[in-house]
């Protein structure tokens, strides 16, 4: 699929016709196992991925390896003619365990006991969905949101799965199920009062950075404190989108056409 991620083991019926199209099983890089659909598209293919638990398929292609269970959806759309997809990733009811960054967010924030025991300690999403570009070295988050009755967390930014090291920023909402009453004012995942946060380093060892002034300014007014969206990198192959014609003024016109 990219340089750091692959299906093995791979297993299907497919007609080429117009380019492979079939339904098949594998591994994701020789490790949890999937069931998918090719479809012509671009002269390429576009896949499907479905796992009952996406916490190992995230584990196997080395993109987190804290999530646990949670019935997964995967669309990989190609873009280009290289090796990269914009995606959409929908995970319902998965566990956060062990992670670095969220618990180095939860101390930045001063928030206790928002972690469930289930044996050990985790944390709880009922909702997590991302829109994403993956390219050969790098993901893309365009948006991501997780939602739990404890805590909403947005996060966009960039991850490089070459070298772990992330860029990302987002929002972390505690009590979201309260708290996110007002999130129809907000981006999903966001609260009316919550954080804003940004990471960086690796992911094993990440820096974390909360703004504890924005927890007193409600919805949107917290963007005035946050960077742009990442810039999508344009695919190998990919046409240059063509600029918006330019809208002529008034002072633009010859003076006889105004006149008529």
């Amino acid at each position: 699929v990219t340089d750091a991620i692959a299906l093995q083991d791979l297993q299907g019926q497919f007609t080429s016709g117009n380019g492979l199209d079939g339904t098949f099983t594998g591994r994701v890089n020789g490790g949890a196992e999937v069931t998918g659909r090719l479809v012509p598209q671009n002269d390429r293919s576009a896949i499907r991925l479905t796992a009952p638990d996406a916490g190992r398929v995230l584990a196997s292609a080395g993109v987190l390896q804290q999530a646990r269970g949670g019935a997964m959806e995967l669309i990989l759309l190609p873009v280009g003619t290289g090796g990269s997809f914009d995606g959409t990733l929908k995970v319902r009811d998965t566990s956060i365990v062990d992670a670095p960054a969220m618990a180095a967010l939860l101390n930045a924030v001063s928030i206790v006991g928002l972690f469930n025991v289930e044996g050990s300690d985790s944390l709880f999403f009922s909702e997590v969905d991302a829109d994403f570009r993956l390219s050969p070295a790098q993901i893309t988050l365009r948006e991501g949101s997780a939602t739990g009755p404890s805590m909403g967390i947005s996060m966009d930014g960039i991850y490089a799965t070459d070298t772990g090291k992330l860029q990302m920023q987002g929002v972390l909402t505690p009590v979201y199920l309260l708290n996110g009453v007002g999130s129809i004012f907000t981006r999903k995942g966001e609260g009316i009062f919550a954080f804003n946060y940004s990471l960086t380093g690796t992911a094993k060892d990440p820096d974390v950075f909360v703004n504890p002034l924005t927890g007193l300014v409600p919805g949107g007014i917290r963007d005035l404190f946050r960077a742009p969206r990442p810039e999508v990198p344009r695919a190998e192959g990919e046409p240059v989108p063509e600029p918006a014609p330019k809208r002529r003024r008034a002072s633009d016109l010859d003076i006889s056409q105004q006149e008529r």
